[in-house]
């Protein structure tokens, strides 16, 4: 075969290219630290680096914004529902007071003014909290808060607000009570007129203040309505479960909370559903779930929404447009943590914080309202003993004295019932509360486990990365030094070869 000057030629530009490729390699390796610089470079490499970035990057998307959110958020409910615990605890301890000792007007005035406090920072501070702009305890309404924010009379509501048979407490009320009238004829009519006690079964309404009618069209003949249904979930129609519905103010008269037996009672001013035994014995024996539906409008400033915790039905007397709200159950926010993994993060108030929280601080204050009302009977009784010298007068005035006092007695003892019915609803909300922050410690331990979890295979990720792509930089060094000196060998071999006429020439 006969080798030319030219293939000579051919062969050692090949070369030399060859070993200058190679050169180029290693030296963009060894300067980038990276194995390849384009995909052609080594596609398998190039594919792997593409599956191995999106994995970290989706990994990153959960380490670094995912997870955090998700603890973030649950750490402010977490500490919201915290504060919510003690602030309970700090009014039972007063409860314990009022329900042990007897306390003049003033404590009773100290008292009432620090729970009622109390009530304030649990809804206003903490169950009204947000997290960046989001409001933790209103379910999907994170836009909303739980509270209106200002008063609001352009909206009216009809309730439906569900109850057990377990609901219902026997409370004692005073009826009757005697009042100075300059037309008394003899003591006597003071002592016929003497306060008295009376019992019936209650169940207390998310609001008080409630209406009678709003101006939107609606299918409820009455203020109030009841459906009921039994254990096994099937509509019960017993007519002695409505009983005779009778619709009064609390102040009406002076024995309008004395219930009848087969009768129901709806105060609607202080949101309560009295009924007698025959009725709530009905109640009991089909150990019925109570629906009842109720119109509101008129809210103060810092009321919640009833949306919030009941299915409702809104319209607005300004736009005349209604809205129609379900029951707001099982509102779940999640956040995808990780790989097709999500969690709940968010705890509705319906689920936490007790709507009787605040009513029954209402009732209590109302029998101290009532207790003050008796003791100032008292004192403008005695003002007038001191004051007159009638003897028949006087004789009248001490049997008025006696009986209010008599009534300041049983007003008393009232009020001592309500601290201890506020004893127990502390007891059953803190229950309720205990549940809701044990749900959410699972849930945070969950999610701190993917988050350790997750932080592991992002850092295996980084490894395969750079085992991937990475270059050992002494192996690197010494290729590019071999590839430098078969460049340079590369030229000189060629020289010698041809020449440096005969290269001149080429």
């Amino acid at each position: 075969m006969r080798v030319t000057n030219t293939m000579i030629s051919n062969s050692a530009k090949n070369h030399i290219a060859n070993a200058k490729n190679k050169l180029l390699k290693y030296g963009e390796q060894y300067t980038s630290q990276q194995k390849i610089q384009r995909p052609s470079d080594d596609p398998t490499v190039a594919v792997r680096s593409l599956k191995l970035r999106t994995t970290y990057s989706q990994v990153t998307q959960y380490v670094e914004k995912n997870v955090q959110d998700a603890l973030n958020w649950m750490d402010m409910t977490e500490g919201a529902l915290t504060n919510i615990g003690k602030m309970l605890t700090t009014m039972k301890g007063f409860l314990v007071q009022g329900n042990v000792d007897e306390m003049e007007a003033d404590q009773r005035k100290s008292v009432i003014q620090t729970l009622k406090k109390n009530v304030e920072g649990i809804f206003q501070s903490e169950a009204n909290a947000d997290y960046s702009g989001r409001y933790l305890f209103t379910g999907y309404r994170t836009d909303t808060s739980l509270l209106f924010s200002e008063v609001t009379d352009n909206l009216e509501y009809k309730i439906t607000e569900k109850f057990t048979y377990d609901s219902f407490r026997n409370v004692t009320s005073v009826i009757g009570g005697a009042n100075y009238n300059t037309d008394t004829g003899s003591g006597q009519e003071y002592v016929d007129s003497a306060a008295t006690t009376t019992t019936a079964y209650r169940l207390q309404l998310a609001y008080n203040n409630c209406a009678t009618e709003v101006n939107f069209e609606t299918d409820m003949d009455e203020a109030i309505q009841f459906t009921f249904t039994n254990k096994e979930g099937e509509d019960v129609t017993d007519d002695i479960l409505t009983g005779d519905l009778r619709i009064e103010l609390s102040t009406s008269s002076a024995t309008v909370r004395q219930v009848a037996d087969d009768e129901v009672l709806y105060l609607y001013d202080t949101g309560e559903i009295l009924v007698g035994k025959d009725v709530f014995n009905a109640i009991q024996e089909n150990q019925a779930t109570v629906n009842v539906n109720y119109l509101k409008s008129e809210f103060k400033q810092y009321d919640v929404r009833p949306e919030m915790y009941f299915k409702a039905e809104c319209y607005d007397t300004v736009t005349e447009k209604s809205i129609k709200y379900s029951e707001p159950a099982d509102q779940t926010i999640r956040y995808e943590v990780n790989f097709n993994q999500t969690i709940n993060v968010n705890t509705q108030a319906r689920d936490a914080i007790s709507t009787d929280i605040y009513r029954t601080i209402e009732y209590i204050e109302q029998n101290i309202q009532y207790l003050d009302e008796a003791e100032t009977k008292i004192e403008e009784c005695e003002k007038l003993i001191k004051n007159t010298t009638d003897e028949e007068e006087l004789a009248k005035l001490e049997s008025l004295k006696i009986t209010l006092e008599d009534e300041k007695k049983l007003r008393v003892k009232v009020l001592s019932e309500s601290f201890g019915i506020g004893l127990t609803m502390i007891d059953t909300v803190q229950v309720k509360l205990d549940i809701a922050v044990a749900d959410l410690g699972a849930k945070y331990n969950r999610t701190q486990l993917t988050y350790d979890k997750l932080l592991d295979t992002r850092l295996d990720t980084e490894d395969k990365l750079s085992e991937n792509e990475g270059v050992d930089l002494p192996d690197v060094l010494i290729n590019m030094t071999q590839a430098n000196n078969l460049y340079q060998a590369s030229l000189s071999a060629t020289s010698k070869i041809l020449g440096n006429s005969l290269l001149s020439y080429i």
